[in-house]
């Protein structure tokens, strides 16, 4: 086990992995640990400028009420607040509750599509395709950059009493990425971005997803 690890002067200490090890399914660092005695969370990065987005989103009046709050950050490493609760696969919530939660979730998923950020962070599409040793060879131009979550599953949508939390945040971008984030949650997709790819696009970009989905098994 790991001491501790140093980002900016701020010592992060008594680390644990996230999971069984360090290294997590994306083959990148991942851990809790203790900053002054409070529980925060440490990942890697898969784009240096994630940091930076980050930073962007927690000085967001709005959207950072979404998120844990941000302790530190470079071009390697993020340090967030570690959050308790319980995920929403953990609560097993019913039908009607499930409409409840869809309909915040929609709401911080539009929020966040409809905020400006300049600059492209973080390529999704074409990490899934890295993934499974392939190429994109979609025209996806047409689909605008946008801010988003990537991984919006059951179990990165976290109930607190400060009300729902998005978690583990690796996959966070400003990509094209954005067109799977309802298809790669548990919202029910009706393929309303007809005007930026074909169902045939859609189809294949899905079908590199799971491809993806099936190899990362945990380690």
């Amino acid at each position: 086990m790991k001491d501790k690890i140093v980002i900016n002067n701020f010592s992060i200490e008594k680390l644990s992995p996230t999971k069984k090890k360090f290294k997590n399914k994306n083959k990148k660092f991942s851990a809790s640990g203790f900053y002054n005695n409070n529980k925060v969370k440490i990942y890697e990065v898969f784009d240096k400028n994630q940091g930076i987005l980050r930073e962007f989103i927690s000085n967001h009046k709005e959207l950072s009420t979404y998120f844990p709050k941000l302790i530190t950050f470079d071009d390697r490493f993020i340090v967030e607040e570690w959050l308790t609760g319980n995920t929403l696969m953990e609560l097993k919530p019913s039908f009607f509750q499930k409409i409840k939660y869809s309909f915040i979730l929609k709401r911080i998923i539009k929020l966040m599509w409809s905020i400006s950020y300049d600059k492209e962070v973080f390529d999704y599409i074409d990490h899934i395709y890295n993934r499974v040793g392939k190429k994109c060879n979609l025209d996806l131009s047409k689909i605008p950059i946008k801010i988003n979550h990537n991984d919006l599953s059951l179990d990165n949508i976290l109930v607190t009493s400060d009300g729902l939390k998005i978690i583990d945040n690796e996959f966070l971008g400003n990509s094209r990425g954005w067109i799977l984030n309802i298809k790669n949650s548990f919202l029910k997709d009706n393929f309303k971005n007809k005007k930026y790819l074909s169902k045939e696009q859609l189809i294949e970009l899905w079908k590199i997803r799971e491809e993806w989905g099936s190899n990362c098994k945990e380690i």
